[in-house]
C-alpha cells in the first residue's frame, strides 16, 4: 500500500495544495480452502478505493499536464456516476465497461459483495458538496446480494488466471498508447527537421 501510495500522481492546484491526480485501489484476495475438503476453495476480495476528486479547471487553474489528469479523473468519475444512476433506477443494462475503475468495481455495485462509501463535502464548494450528496443519496439505494464465493479448486485457479490477464491487458494497453504518441512524435519531428533541411 505504501509503495502504491508513492506512486500516486500528485500536483498542486489553485484548489488544493497536494491534489490526488489519480484514484487509488488497493485490493486484497483471500483464499481459503478446507483441510478435509481441499477440492472447494472460498475466494474472497477485499477493495480499499480512494477516488480523487471531480475538478472544475476554472476553480482549479488547472493548465497543461494537470488539465489533462483533471479530464481523465472527471471522465472515470462520470462513468461511475451514471452507473450508480442507472442502477439506482433498475436500468437492465449497465454500462461498466465504459472505463476501467467501473470495471474493476462492477462487483461492488450491485453485485456479490459489502460496499460501505464514504463521501466528503465542504462549505467552501457548495455546488460540489451538493453533488456529492446527491450522488450518495443514489449509491444508497443500490441493493448488493452478498454470497459465499465457494468454487472448486481449479476453477479458482482459473478466476485468479483471469484477473491477471486483465490487469496485464490494460498494461499492454497502456504501453501501446505510449508508443503510439512516441511514435507519433518522433514522426513530426523528422517532418521538421526534412523541412528545415530543404529550406536550406
Amino acid at each position: 500500500m505504501a509503495f502504491g501510495e508513492k506512486n500516486r500522481h500528485c500536483g498542486a492546484t489553485h484548489m488544493n495544495n497536494k491534489s490526488s491526480r489519480s484514484h487509488a485501489i488497493f485490493r486484497v484476495v483471500i483464499k481459503s480452502q478446507e483441510i478435509v475438503n481441499k477440492a472447494a476453495v472460498r475466494v474472497a476480495h477485499l477493495n480499499l478505493v480512494d477516488l480523487a476528486g471531480s475538478e472544475n479547471c476554472a476553480q482549479t487553474g488547472a493548465r497543461g499536464q494537470r488539465l489533462k489528469e483533471g479530464g481523465h479523473i472527471n471522465k472515470s468519475l462520470l462513468a461511475l456516476g451514471t452507473v450508480i444512476a442507472k442502477l439506482s433506477e433498475g436500468e437492465s443494462f449497465i454500462p461498466f465497461r465504459d472505463s476501467k475503475l467501473t470495471r474493476i468495481l462492477q462487483s461492488s455495485l450491485g453485485g456479490n459483495a459489502k460496499t460501505s462509501m464514504i463521501c466528503t463535502i465542504t462549505p467552501v464548494a457548495i455546488e460540489e458538496s451538493i453533488s456529492t450528496l446527491k450522488f450518495a443519496g443514489r449509491a444508497k439505494t443500490i441493493k448488493n446480494c452478498p454470497e459465499v464465493n465457494e468454487m472448486s479448486s481449479a476453477g479458482a485457479v482459473t478466476v485468479e488466471e483471469n484477473a491477471k490477464e486483465v490487469v496485464e491487458m490494460d498494461m499492454l494497453k497502456g504501453r501501446i498508447k505510449e508508443l503510439e504518441a512516441e511514435a507519433v512524435a518522433m514522426r513530426d519531428w523528422c517532418h521538421s527537421v526534412s523541412v528545415s533541411t530543404n529550406q536550406e
